[in-house]
This record gives C-alpha cells, sequence and structure tokens, in this order.
C-alpha cells in the first residue's frame, strides 16, 4: 500500500514546503528575538526552527533528485531543473553549515555574546535568498511548464521545422537553436558531416522503417565510425529514433566532442546504457544502467553544464554528474556489427548559446575536463580506440 495519495507523483511535493515556512518563520522569531533579548525563548525557538528547517530541507533535496529522475521535460524546462537542482545544492551546504555553527554557539554559551549573535542573524535572513530562488525556480516548474502535473500530460519529442533545402539530405539549421536531420537520400548528407576512423566499412541505404516511411540504414563491419554534425553547442538536448534490433555492438550518442578520442557520451548496447566521456582515448563511467532496447526506440541525451541525464521512450534511465565540459560538436559513433535503422537526430540548445551559422569549428578556449579523484589515479596510457574492446576499458567515476 502505498502512502502517496494517487494524485502526487512523488513525494516531493508533500514535503517541499516545509523547509520553505520553518525557515522563514525561524527569521521571523529570530527578528522578534533581536527586539527582546532579554527573553531567550525566542533565541532558543529560532535555533530549533533552523534546526528543523535544515533537516526538512535535506529531506527535500534528496527527495527532489528522485522526483527529477521520474519525470520527462519539456525542452524549455531542461535548464530550470537543472539550476533548481544546483540552488537546492547551494541551499543544504549553507544551512547545514549555518546550523553546525549555530549548535556549537549555542550549547557554548556564546550565541548571547552581540558580535556572534548579530553575524548568525544575518547569516541566517541572508541565505532566505537561497530559499527563494530554489522555491522560484520550483514553482517555474510545475506552474510555467507543468512538471509533475497529471492534467498536462506527457511532453513528447517535436522533430522541429528547418529552413533551406533538403536535396543533400544534410542536417539542416531548426528554429530552438540546434540541427535536425532527416535523412532521405542513401549518401548525399556525407559530405556535410565529419567523419573519425575509418567510413570504409560504413554501407549506408535507404530502407522502410514502417511506420515512419523511409529511414536510413546504416550497415557497419566493425570498424568504430564518429560522425559529428559540425556546429558547436554548450548545452545540448539530443533526440533520436533509432532501431537497434540488427546490429550488435554499442552506439554512442556523442557531444562535446574535440576529436576522436576526447568527447562526452551516452553508450546504449542490448545490455546497457551508460554515460561517460573519453579522454584521450580512456572512458571514464559516471553511471551505467541495465537497458535492452528492442525495435524502435526514441532516445534523449541531455547534457546541461554538469548535468548529464539520458531517456528512452520518455523514461529516465541514466544520470550523471561531472565536470563542465565547455563546447564541442555532437554526433554519433558506431561500434560493432550490422544495422542501424535511424528515422532522425535532432538537437536544441537549452540556453540558446553556442550555435554559429553553418558549419564551425569547436571552441578550444576551455580545456577538454581532466580526470580527477581514483578516476586520475587509474588512468593509463591507451591507444586510439579503434578497436571494439576499447568501448569497455573504462574507468568508474
Amino acid at each position: 500500500m502505498s502512502i502517496l495519495p494517487d494524485w502526487a507523483p512523488n513525494v516531493h511535493p508533500l514535503i517541499v514546503h516545509f523547509p520553505i515556512a520553518l525557515l522563514f518563520v525561524a527569521a521571523l522569531v529570530d527578528t522578534i528575538g533581536l527586539a527582546f533579548k532579554g527573553e531567550s525563548m525566542w533565541k532558543n525557538t529560532a535555533f530549533l526552527l533552523y534546526m528543523f528547517g535544515t533537516l526538512a530541507a535535506v529531506a527535500a533535496f534528496f527527495a527532489g533528485k528522485q522526483a527529477a529522475d521520474s519525470v520527462f521535460l519539456a525542452t524549455e524546462a531542461n535548464a530550470v531543473l537543472t539550476n533548481h537542482a544546483n540552488m537546492a545544492h547551494y541551499l543544504v551546504y549553507f544551512f547545514g553549515g549555518y546550523t553546525v555553527l549555530r549548535t556549537i554557539f549555542f550549547f557554548s554559551n556564546l550565541e548571547g555574546r552581540t558580535g556572534i549573535r548579530a553575524v548568525m542573524y544575518l547569516l541566517g535572513v541572508g541565505g532566505l535568498v537561497l530559499v527563494w530562488s530554489t522555491a522560484d525556480r520550483g514553482a517555474e516548474l510545475v506552474f510555467k511548464y507543468g512538471v509533475g502535473v497529471a492534467a498536462v500530460g506527457e511532453a513528447g519529442t517535436e522533430v522541429l521545422p528547418t529552413s533551406g533545402s533538403s536535396e543533400t539530405s544534410a542536417p539542416l539549421n531548426n528554429q530552438k537553436g540546434g540541427w535536425t536531420w532527416k535523412p532521405t537520400r542513401a549518401a548525399a548528407w556525407k559530405s556535410s558531416l565529419s567523419t573519425y576512423g575509418t567510413d570504409g566499412g560504413l554501407n549506408t541505404s535507404i530502407q522502410d522503417g514502417g511506420e515512419y516511411g523511409d529511414v536510413l540504414a546504416l550497415t557497419t563491419t566493425g570498424d568504430p565510425t564518429i560522425l559529428t554534425f559540425d556546429f558547436p553547442m554548450q548545452t545540448v538536448q539530443m533526440d533520436a529514433r533509432l532501431n537497434l534490433d540488427g546490429f550488435t555492438g554499442s552506439i554512442m550518442f556523442v557531444h562535446h566532442v574535440v576529436d576522436a578520442e576526447n568527447y562526452n557520451f551516452v553508450s546504449v548496447s542490448h545490455e546497457e546504457m551508460k554515460i561517460g566521456r573519453s579522454e584521450n582515448g580512456d572512458m571514464y563511467l559516471l553511471e551505467s544502467k541495465p537497458f535492452s532496447p528492442n525495435g524502435w526506440n526514441s532516445y534523449r541525451v541531455v547534457a546541461d553544464q554538469t548535468h548529464f541525464r539520458a531517456y528512452a521512450d520518455q523514461l529516465l534511465v541514466t544520470h550523471g554528474h561531472g565536470d563542465d565540459p565547455g563546447s564541442g560538436w555532437v554526433g554519433i559513433r558506431l561500434n560493432g556489427t550490422g544495422t542501424v535503422l535511424l528515422d532522425f537526430v535532432q538537437t536544441v540548445s537549452l540556453r540558446g548559446e553556442g550555435m554559429t551559422e553553418g558549419m564551425g569549428e569547436p571552441q578550444t578556449d576551455k580545456e577538454t575536463p581532466s580526470a580527477t579523484g581514483a578516476a586520475a589515479a587509474a588512468k593509463t596510457p591507451a591507444d586510439s580506440g579503434a578497436s571494439a574492446a576499447a568501448d569497455s576499458t573504462v574507468h568508474d567515476h
């Protein structure tokens, strides 16, 4: 038996108002306590309210992480979710530290000293800016984009209109700062994309995709090949519809590509879906989850600053966090044998930046993110990743 009411998509909306109320009331009581310095009741009550408000904020934070993984967002809501999550992260750390300090001063009988009292009061009131900012972005997700609201329905994937000619079947700029690729010819598009690896083992044709009409068939013989659409992007949502039934190996949605050995990726095979990055040929995993594609699947990859999410058929499969990769190209990487059927690939710039007109070069003023911690200690020289085994040579991050 679930403790959640039928209307609630998750537990987050049931508890998120408690930290807001408790922390604001704590500041109000603390203000009253300054006016009545001789009455310790106000100061003690404010301390308890801040403590319970902080505990409620921690609970809301973890409930929010679970809630974010349970919904499929409209394109415009992705950047808002990232901002909301970041602000919540800062809020928890701020009030966690604040409560620890106030607890130390409370039990050391130092809180009554004028200087300490004034500093802690100002810090508590100042922290309400974080509460307000976090709540504002959460409210925007619900009231502007309908996130978690059953009556609004699920956000779908729209193949956007493009400008220009499709005679070459090349990717074309769309109205949301990205590009749309809906192949209609077997090979005319090749001159519009950059290839890393050997494309001699890649054969292309147009096949009947059933309900999706004519689709592109990419048939490989085993040599890894990266195809990039050379429009540099910073924050990106990548949508694609693929059929992997006739393919053995892995296909990657690569983004922030600098060269053949440095890029971020979402890897899909018949066993799992992985989020990670390749650095000088070494692959570092951010998260891996079991996954088994079947027939036609719609995929979405979101890379927004330090947040990376991957969906299949509007359900989140993997969610990782890492360094902000800056700017780079976007594309697909094939490593295996057989045929991948591709209906379309589309990107959208989540924050409206990182795009240039026509073909471009990736912005290289920002260094490729480097490995840290255990990953850096485990890093060893690797080859160019030309063999299929390279995809399985990974380091957990």
